[in-house]
């Protein structure tokens, strides 16, 4: 890796894909908060700082370029306000957090070139007085940003180290003393942000964790009952065409009364295996609870559609179990239903599919002794 790839690496480190999504929105919480607070202060600082210029009777030229500044801010708070007030599509995220990160260092660029030149060049009366001023903004706005790790490292780096540089090398012993301050302080700032951001991830990652575990049954590793709910609502809100299917074992009892939970829980793994082995691509499979499994089978062309798919599901389920080196027989019966067909919303399709479930194991019941899967819609 060469030293491009290596800074680039080091000022946005690389994020677990699974809460990408997270932090940006983290980002842009932080940065839609922060950012017209922090370009009113600037704004404010400028014009005090013109103030203090004009009482030492400077001439207007030395100073009045910082219009420009105060101008810039005041044009950025009114184009962030009037964004923010329409519905911010989670697409655009990731465009408007590099815009910001892009002008937040043009801007402090800007500042660090005009604020080094004007110590050099001896311009005020109070050579420390800018770029003091912009030390203590770099580190305000840095501490802000710090979620933007880019934006917020580049404004310490920026707005920090080329004046004190500048004052180390052509200042007096003063200015080359609080040069020397205002750099260590920098440093800390660097690190500071970094093991802010660093904790940042780390409380993303336990939530997901967190998250995750909240929506995974534990013994199969499936979608939960709280999960497949949460699916099926968002298959209803995007409108898409979709079924559930309920899927039930035969025959469960049994098997945990003759030979004990630890084969029926081996048995409940088993299925769940074989099911989430041979669902079609992008369907999605969970236990509801019990020997209960809820399929979605998404973009659906119809009933024959279903059909397959269903048949698909019980063929995987056809082999018995073997459990303590002896098969353990069992069935299963499925009901299913298509959302737009059968039912509009998620009560009322589990609801037929779970009619249609049932429906299936009065069929079963007539061949109990052939323990052969039935299906219904």
């Amino acid at each position: 890796m060469g030293l491009a790839g290596w800074l680039r690496a080091w000022l946005n480190p690389p994020v677990p894909a699974h809460i990408s999504a997270a932090l940006q929105q983290a980002q842009f919480d932080s940065v839609r908060k922060q950012v017209p607070m922090l370009l009113a202060v600037a704004a404010l600082n400028t014009a005090i700082i013109m103030s203090v210029c004009a009482h030492e009777n400077l001439p207007p030229s030395h100073y009045m370029w910082m219009t420009g500044l105060i101008g810039y801010c005041v044009i950025r708070i009114c184009i962030w306000v009037h964004r923010l007030r329409k519905p911010i599509d989670p697409r655009d995220i990731p465009r408007l957090l590099r815009i910001n990160v892009a002008a937040s260092l043009i801007m402090m660029t800007g500042l660090g070139i005009a604020t080094t030149y004007t110590f050099i060049a001896g311009t005020f009366q109070s050579m420390l007085l800018i770029p003091m001023s912009l030390g203590f903004g770099a580190t305000s706005i840095a501490h802000c940003l710090y979620t933007l790790r880019p934006a917020a490292i580049g404004t310490i780096l920026i707005g920090l180290f080329p004046s004190s540089t500048a004052m180390i090398i052509m200042g007096p012993f003063e200015a080359q003393m609080l040069g020397v301050a205002m750099i260590s302080v920098g440093i800390l700032m660097v690190r500071f942000v970094s093991e802010q951001y660093r904790q940042l991830i780390t409380s993303l990652l336990l939530a997901a964790e967190n998250q995750q575990l909240a929506l995974t049954d534990p013994l199969t590793g499936l979608g939960n009952r709280r999960a497949m709910m949460a699916a099926l609502d968002t298959e209803l809100a995007a409108g898409t065409r979709f079924a559930v299917a309920l899927i039930d074992l035969d025959g469960f009892k049994q098997v945990n009364d003759s030979l004990g939970h630890q084969a029926g829980d081996q048995l409940l793994v088993e299925v769940a295996n074989r099911l989430s082995g041979h669902i079609a691509q992008g369907d999605a499979v969970g236990r509801l609870g019990g020997d209960e499994f809820l399929i979605l089978f998404r973009n659906v062309a119809g009933k024959d559609d279903c059909d397959a798919r269903a048949a698909t599901m019980l063929a995987a389920l056809g082999q018995p179990v073997t459990y303590a080196g002896k098969p353990v027989k069992f069935g299963a019966s499925l009901g299913f239903a298509i959302c737009g067909i059968d039912a509009s919303d998620g009560e009322a399709l589990l609801q037929h599919a779970d009619r249609a479930l049932y429906a299936a194991k009065r069929g079963e019941a007539a061949f109990a002794d052939q323990r052969a899967p039935a299906i219904a819609a």
